[in-house]
């Protein structure tokens, strides 16, 4: 099955899936993602994490482009988009996110670019079509 989510826990984190909550730490300010666990920087319990929504831009870290043999629920998308672009995204607020980019050539694309966070159609699996947050170049 590939990256199989299933249904309840993917509606369990849709906060993180279409807003990109983060965890900021209320020991000395850290961030990070997905908001749960303990603080990456001093290691203070996931309870001094507080929910955070970011602005949903930042800068790509690392970037990889997927023609060919994807997991099984993105074989349609490869089919439709010829390719995919895989990135890790250091947010402004300083969490690192992957993600996957859209509206542009993932070729084209890189490190060091801008980018913003917009929600689009990720994938069908089970017979739900999940929606999440994708990137896009950002223009200014």
């Amino acid at each position: 099955m590939g990256a199989y989510i299933s249904v309840p826990t993917w509606w369990q984190n849709l906060d993180s899936r279409y807003r990109l909550t983060i965890g900021e730490c209320g020991e000395c300010g850290a961030t990070k993602f997905p908001p749960e666990g303990t603080c990456i920087n001093c290691a203070a319990p996931g309870s001094a994490l507080e929910p955070a929504e970011p602005e949903g831009t930042g800068e790509i870290v690392a970037h990889t482009v997927i023609e060919g043999g994807p997991p099984p629920e993105f074989s349609e998308l490869i089919n439709t988009e010829d390719a995919i672009g895989a990135v890790l995204i250091e947010l402004d607020e300083g969490a690192r996110v992957p993600g996957m980019l859209t509206d542009c050539d993932p070729h084209e694309c890189g490190r060091g670019d801008r980018v913003e966070a917009t929600v689009r159609r990720i994938y069908d699996q089970e017979g739900i079509v999940r929606y999440g947050a994708k990137f896009r170049p950002k223009t200014d």
